[in-house]
């Protein structure tokens, strides 16, 4: 058995020969060899490859391979060295002695040929123009080649605007919305922009302007006819917009709008600017600013400065809210007299100590400009500004009447665009002589639009049918007071002795009609007055 056996590895040493096949390197410093020998008949069981370096011995214990078949690959050879191998053949725990050896000394191929017919540095097998010198990608795939297409990636979008706009000339993203606006980068290419704004009046350096100025802006402008359909207003103390005092964008008033009441404090200097923008929502530059200087206290009929004009200011006995001192007299209390027959005294009163009341005034209903869903009377229409003290951005002021509201009367929050609209958060006292507002800077109820530690805060009394009911509190009713004072004292006077007090349900008939005329007579006054104000303001 064992003759058999020798014979056998005999036989296999005796048929088995090499041939070498060189493959190019697989890495910089390493080379590949393939080995080939003519299989024994009848097959071993496997056979097993031995590998040395010049100087070495063989590792019989090590084969570098070993398999079935009569053919393998040695890899990761270094280039220069020279390398020996040997294969046996095996069958069980027998195994033949060495075939014979042949050498190796692995070498680096040399690197392929590389075609570059047009000679732009690209091989014609990467280039997709290869006989052209001045292309070789084509993005798109649309048979024009970048360095000449417009738009390489085919997505509608320029390259040069891509590259302005921060998009990927190279990647389709017109869908997308790279500076997260809410517009796709496809229409923000589409539609441009409005041109840059100029302003008008006032004039850059203007002095002695109004507290409640119209600013006035040149004719809109965009270069693919788009319509003008809103417009931005800042105004600010400083030049750089840090410190703005009011902002207002609006859809109504788009190259001119008049500053309410209490924005502007006398002889300060502001700054304006405003924005555009066209029916796609695109916004033009904020236009160059100009600077203003308005009245000073005594032309704006403040002499004390104390935020309430002089011919409005309350007398000393004034007591609105009833708790036995002055209303002049009273810190963080400002009261002012109107032409309102209903409520000729009106004040307000802070709450808590995280806001400074710094002005109240007296509106006249001919100088608002929108009586949209105005209730049908009105009383009381104030305009009061407070400042707020630390970080608080609420507060609240209870607002003191002449007498009380009418039972429907509801409080009115004034708008210069959208008009009246009833603050369903105010509540009335249970003798319905005072109403709590609760307010937000930058809120509804803060007119300057913005959160600034400043509110100012347009409102009044509304209801739908004018009841004069006297207190129950009071001896006779405001209305009956103020009707005396107007005429020199011609109608009865609330201090009547016993003799005098059968005429007061005759007398009070007659001021329920001389009150009703007197305010509907006003009404249509106002309603020509504000036509003739929108007219002079268009």
């Amino acid at each position: 058995m064992i003759t058999n056996r020798l014979f056998y590895a005999t036989k296999v040493l005796a048929v088995i020969s090499f041939l070498l096949l060189v493959t190019l390197p697989l890495i910089a410093s390493a080379a590949q060899v393939q080995l080939q020998w003519d299989a024994n008949d009848p097959a071993p069981e496997g056979y097993r490859l031995f590998q040395r370096t010049d100087g070495s011995t063989y590792d019989y214990s090590q084969p570098v391979w070993s398999g079935t078949t009569a053919t393998c690959s040695v890899d990761n050879l270094v280039v220069g060295d020279t390398y020996h191998f040997v294969v046996r053949a095996f069958v069980g725990g027998d195994e033949s002695v060495d075939s014979n050896e042949v050498a190796y000394t692995a070498v680096a191929e040399p690197p392929p040929v590389v075609v570059d017919s047009d000679g732009d540095g690209y091989d014609d097998i990467s280039d997709a123009f290869p006989q052209d010198s001045y292309e070789w990608v084509d993005t798109d795939g649309d048979g024009v080649g970048n360095n000449g297409d417009l738009d390489d990636d085919g997505d509608g979008l320029p390259d040069t605007w891509e590259v302005l706009h921060g998009t990927n000339p190279l990647i389709d993203d017109a869908d997308q919305d790279v500076d997260g606006d809410g517009i796709t980068n496809i229409e923000e290419y589409l539609y441009t922009a409005p041109d840059q704004p100029l302003l008008n009046k006032p004039i850059d350096g203007a002095a002695h302007v109004d507290l409640t100025p119209i600013l006035i802006t040149h004719v809109f402008s965009d270069a693919d006819g788009d319509n003008h359909t809103a417009t931005c207003y800042q105004i600010s103390t400083t030049e750089d917009f840090s410190s703005l005092v009011y902002e207002k964008t609006t859809q109504v008033y788009l190259e001119r709008i008049r500053i309410p009441e209490l924005i502007l404090e006398p002889d300060t200097t502001y700054y304006w600017r405003v924005k555009f923008f066209d029916h796609h929502g695109y916004a033009s530059e904020w236009s160059e600013s100009n600077d203003f200087t308005t009245i000073d206290h005594a032309t704006a009929g403040d002499l004390d400065g104390d935020g309430i004009f002089d011919d409005q200011r309350l007398g000393g006995d004034a007591d609105l809210d009833g708790d036995g001192t002055s209303d002049v007299l009273q810190s963080g209390l400002q009261g002012v007299v109107t032409e309102d027959a209903y409520n000729p005294q009106v004040a307000v009163k802070r709450i808590g100590g995280n806001a400074q009341l710094v002005g109240v005034r007296a509106l006249d209903m001919d100088t608002l400009e929108v009586d949209m869903n105005q209730a049908e009377k009105m009383s009381g229409v104030i305009s009061f500004k407070l400042y707020l003290t630390g970080d608080t951005a609420t507060t609240s002021v209870t607002v003191w009447f002449s007498q009380p509201a009418p039972e429907n009367a509801q409080w009115y929050k004034y708008d210069q665009e959208t008009g009246w609209s009833v603050q369903d958060q105010a509540v009335f006292s249970a003798d319905r002589m005072s109403v709590t507002l609760q307010l937000e800077d930058g809120g509804d109820s803060d007119e300057d639009g913005v959160r600034n530690g400043i509110i100012v805060d347009p409102c009044g009394l509304g209801y739908d049918s004018h009841i004069l009911t006297p207190s129950p509190t009071s001896p006779g009713t405001v209305l009956e007071d103020a009707i005396e004072a107007g005429t020199s004292g011609c109608f009865i006077s609330t201090q009547m002795d016993g003799a005098r007090k059968d005429a007061k349900p005759i007398a009070a008939g007659l001021f329920l009609i001389i009150g009703w005329m007197i305010v509907s007579v006003s009404l249509r006054i106002s309603a020509q007055r504000r036509g003739m104000i929108k007219k002079r303001l268009n």
